[in-house]
């Protein structure tokens, strides 16, 4: 591990990545003005901040799989400075409190806009008197599957929109509180003091491939045989179940089912009509793509849906992809959220078991990925019968 002195410059954009660094590797960051800086890809720990004494605004931003610790002793930041730190897919924030000074705290904000619902960010409470529970960083646009952990939490509360968790800091007398999406359910696992975000699944009826033919996915039972494409025939490990309201449904967009045309992929690709909810990634030239980002207005749409939903998860010993109405999509990915699938709900958060899941092939929310895959589906609209203005209308 070597310890990297790295100074932002006034309205600069400096990225630590793996060209010049180590995960591992400690950082001693001097503030001035207005900055950025990206940590890309690998895992670092900053120490130590060193600045000025007027106001200084830095951003901080986390992508492709990084894992940022920020346990920084304070030097000389000027008072009502701000601290922006932007979790990216796959990537995640550590704020250890106990060694941060309060004005690193209460202007810091946790944005996970970019996260695509697979960022994670723990908070570890100060357990020092001197410095208040209720100088915690702001966390603002979590989504489904991103992940929020308070160390040392023993249970969690709620009222209204705002999430409590109890029995943090010193002797455990303290708490954290948070506030949450509208409308947001949750389960709260007090091993991993987490709250966890809703995962992908199938909706009831789906037809699995197995060795013995298509299966409705609600028939699947543990030890049940299906066909994936990593590992062939593959006993299945679990499944779970949930059931949701839409007329109760504070953000639709959020859960209702997402239907693939039979044919949107490929010919007979699916081979009939599937749904799956909006988070659930469909397996296309070598990524796993949200469905919702796929939605075209066509052959890949959102309807309206007002009877109770039921939704399926499958999961195998590893993660993997299966075969669903003839088209290729991923397994359930434990991020340690079993316990809710026997419930309704809109929103749940997810255990810190997630940073040791591996999925099968990478996630793609952005990008070249994105972009194959969504004109893929444009050339199948004029071959599924819509015309060619329409299609560019979509």
């Amino acid at each position: 591990m070597a310890l990297l002195n790295v100074q932002l410059l006034n309205g600069s954009t400096t990225t630590i990545d793996s060209t010049n660094a180590s995960s591992g590797d400690t950082v001693s960051l001097g503030l001035v003005s207005n900055a950025t800086l990206i940590v890309d890809g690998v895992n670092v720990d900053i120490t130590s901040f060193a600045g000025v004494s007027g106001l200084s605004s830095t951003t901080l931003q986390v992508v492709n799989g990084a894992n940022l610790t920020v346990s920084a002793q304070l030097a000389s930041i000027g008072a009502g400075s701000t601290f922006n730190y932007q979790i990216g897919a796959g990537s995640s924030l550590t704020i250890n409190a106990a060694a941060i000074s309060v004005e690193v705290l209460q202007t810091a904000i946790v944005d996970f806009a970019n996260a695509a619902g697979t960022g994670h960010f723990t908070y570890s409470p100060s357990t020092v008197l001197a410095l208040p529970l209720s100088l915690v960083p702001t966390i603002v646009n979590v989504q489904n599957g991103d992940q929020v952990t308070v160390v040392g939490a023993s249970s969690v509360t709620r009222v209204n929109d705002t999430i409590t968790f109890n029995g943090v800091g010193l002797l455990g007398l303290g708490s954290v509180s948070y506030a949450i999406p509208p409308g947001a359910t949750y389960s709260y696992n007090n091993t991993t003091d987490t709250l966890t975000f809703l995962t992908p699944c199938f909706l009831r009826g789906t037809m699995i491939a197995t060795p013995a033919g298509e299966v409705p996915v609600e028939y699947l039972r543990e030890g049940d045989l299906v066909l994936s494409l990593n590992h062939g025939a593959v006993a299945v490990k679990w499944i779970g179940s949930r059931t949701l309201d839409p007329k109760a449904m504070d953000k639709p967009r959020d859960e209702l089912p997402v239907r693939f045309q039979a044919g949107a992929i490929a010919e007979n690709t699916p081979h009939r009509d599937l749904f799956v909810s909006p988070d659930h990634c469909m397996f296309i030239d070598g990524a796993l793509v949200p469905a919702k980002l796929l939605i075209n207005g066509t052959t890949v749409t959102q309807p309206i849906i007002l009877n109770p939903i039921d939704y399926f998860h499958v999961e195998l010993e590893e993660h993997d992809v299966i075969w669903a109405e003839g088209a290729q999509a991923e397994t359930y990915l434990d991020l340690g959220n079993r316990n809710v699938f026997l419930e309704p709900g809109v929103l749940q958060f997810t255990s810190q078991n997630a940073k040791a899941v591996k999925a099968c092939y990478p996630f793609a929310y952005w990008g070249a990925a994105v972009d194959n895959a969504r004109a893929l589906l444009a050339e199948r609209e004029p071959i599924l019968g819509y015309g060619v203005e329409e299609a560019k209308a979509s």
